[in-house]
């Protein structure tokens, strides 16, 4: 995490877990989660240190958010249970627990007012809080759906809308000096790919967030990216097997009707096949190679090391990876705990964030 300004004398853990694991529809859904869940996890990880969090709002919960009266209530919550608000996620727009997510958490996407407006109150939001001395980051839906997109047409207002969120940015380290950046999130079948040309011109202001999962089910190595134009970083798995019938049995559990979980099978490191969700690739993939290498966008714990057939790409996540991850903000990404399949779910859900966090700490 970036360092903090040493007259606030923060101490703090140092990585985060996103937020959107918890509801985050209303406000008050949010402090349920701050008071039930993260003290939880607090007191498991850092009982006697500052807690850094990268929240979630949805739209409404945001708007909730930024009364007075409810700026007032966070402040104390935050100053009572020593945590600090480190960072933003910005990406689902609407509700994201609890229902039918697919492709509609792309949406509104950046041609849309509706988008600006969303990101810009985040950011003004995270800079009411965020310390002094600590950079913050927001991060984003990266484009839109690439199935509602309309090429060129659709870049042009997209691009101008992230140019004005950037000036939201500038402006506000202007007012307070405090450095925000926007941190778009690819994600597979998305417009925006990581590092995307189209928005070269529009550093520093706009960084990129770099979610591991998403990166391995992409089959892009994580080796030599350019580290200035990574904002944050997602410490996340993917499902990974072979495509052997055992393994396709023990990957359909998988298949569950909230979240897309896109899939991509590949020989050799190179992407022969892709899906948009688990379910069609699981019809499809007895038509490929048996030695195919598949995985899936289904973001799994840290602690988990596979089972049978199924594995974790978490072993992606090298010592050298860690030693240029270590340099920007990261936080543990596992928002699916409720919809694990049985034998997969925890007891504790602040125990299960808790190790994660741990195993990510301690590398």
């Amino acid at each position: 995490m970036a360092a903090a300004d040493p007259a606030q004398n923060i101490v703090s853990y140092p990585l985060a877990y996103c937020l959107n694991v918890h509801d985050a529809s209303t406000w008050s859904a949010v402090m349920r989660a701050l008071e039930e869940h993260v003290v939880a996890v607090k007191q498991l990880v850092a009982p006697n240190q500052a807690f850094p969090l990268s929240l979630h709002l949805g739209y409404q919960a945001l708007s909730e958010a930024m009364t007075e009266p409810n700026r007032k209530i966070f402040r104390a919550w935050l100053t009572g249970n020593n945590c600090f608000l480190a960072a933003m996620n910005a990406f689902p727009y609407c509700r994201f627990q609890d229902v039918r997510v697919k492709e509609e958490v792309y949406r509104p996407n950046w041609t849309t007012p509706e988008r600006l407006a969303y990101t810009r109150a985040a950011l003004t939001f995270l800079a009411e809080f965020l310390p002094k001395g600590i950079s913050g980051t927001v991060t984003t839906v990266p484009g839109g759906w690439g199935r509602n997109w309309n090429g060129p047409h659709d870049d042009v207002p997209a691009k101008a809308n992230l140019q004005r969120a950037a000036e939201t940015c500038r402006e506000i380290e202007a007012a307070s000096g405090k450095v925000i950046r926007i941190a778009i999130e690819p994600e597979p079948d998305c417009v925006w790919e990581l590092f995307d040309p189209r928005l070269d011109d529009l550093q520093p202001d706009i960084s990129w967030c770099l979610d591991t999962c998403h990166a391995a089910v992409e089959f892009r190595a994580l080796d030599n990216l350019d580290w200035s134009r990574i904002g944050r970083v997602q410490l996340s798995a993917a499902i990974e097997c072979d495509n052997t019938p055992a393994a396709r049995a023990a990957l359909a559990p998988f298949a569950e009707p909230h979240y897309l979980h896109q899939t991509r099978a590949a020989l050799e490191g190179t992407i022969i096949a892709s899906w948009p969700d688990l379910a069609p690739a699981l019809a499809d993939l007895p038509k490929l190679p048996q030695q195919a290498v598949v995985r899936t966008h289904y973001h799994v714990p840290l602690t988990w090391p596979g089972s049978g057939p199924l594995r974790s790409t978490r072993d992606n996540l090298t010592p050298a990876f860690f030693q240029q991850a270590r340099k920007v903000f990261c936080e543990v990404e596992t928002y699916t705990y409720s919809v694990l399949p049985d034998s997969l779910r925890p007891p504790s859900l602040a125990e299960a964030i808790a190790a994660e966090l741990q195993w990510a700490a301690a590398r």
